[in-house]
């Protein structure tokens, strides 16, 4: 015996709703599961900007900014790496070699109340950026020195020294003129003062027991 309700109109419609809905249904699990299929490409997308560089520089040439106290207090970790330095030129230039092509810069840096110095091996060309060298009443060049840290340089006898590949001027030179201060001279006025009186109250005695 045959259904009619498979034969009725109605019913042949509510079949292909039923249809439609289960295409539906298929359609949105199968989208998804390519959602979920592509989700770690979207996530590996996201980290390309935590990938390696390949051009990125070694870990031994990575440039390490400290100060010229930890220099002096250096240990092998820092022998022969890319360090960056800012001090005060201190002292003289000193030429190295007959050329003259290369110099020898002493930068000064006071650190919690300590002088700490570094000796700098430059270029002629660099030296010549420096206008003051520091010395009593006069400030130095103030100089950031990048270049490679020798704890015992093989080149200069076994020198603890830094070979410069950049020099920057971060402050120019500058002479303190001192200033006149009337107030020093009064103690020594005072003194010149009361020795006179001395004087006058020694004389005056010496004439009255003549």
């Amino acid at each position: 015996m045959l259904d009619r309700t498979t034969k009725t109109p109605g019913g042949f419609c509510a079949a292909l709703r039923s249809c439609r809905m289960g295409w539906m249904l298929i359609a949105l699990a199968l989208a998804v599961s390519l959602a979920v299929a592509l989700s770690p490409l979207s996530a590996f997308a996201d980290d390309d900007e935590n990938l390696v560089n390949p051009q990125q520089r070694p870990d031994s040439s990575f440039i390490y900014d400290t100060s010229i106290a930890a220099l002096g207090e250096a240990d092998a970790y820092y022998d022969n790496q890319t360090v960056q330095v800012v001090g005060e030129v201190v002292g003289d230039s000193i030429r190295e070699g007959v050329d003259g092509r290369h110099r020898w810069i002493t930068l000064m840096a006071i650190e919690k109340g300590v002088d700490a110095t570094v000796s700098v091996y430059m270029t002629a060309e660099q030296a010549a950026k420096i206008d003051t060298y520091g010395k009593y009443g006069t400030t130095g060049t103030k100089l950031q020195v990048r270049g490679t840290f020798h704890l015992v340089c093989s080149e200069h006898e076994g020198l603890t020294d830094l070979h410069a590949d950049i020099v920057t001027v971060v402050e120019k030179g500058k002479l303190h003129e001192d200033a006149f201060d009337a107030g020093a001279f009064v103690p020594g006025a005072v003194a010149v003062a009361v020795g006179l009186v001395l004087l006058g109250v020694f004389y005056y005695l010496r004439e009255r027991q003549r």
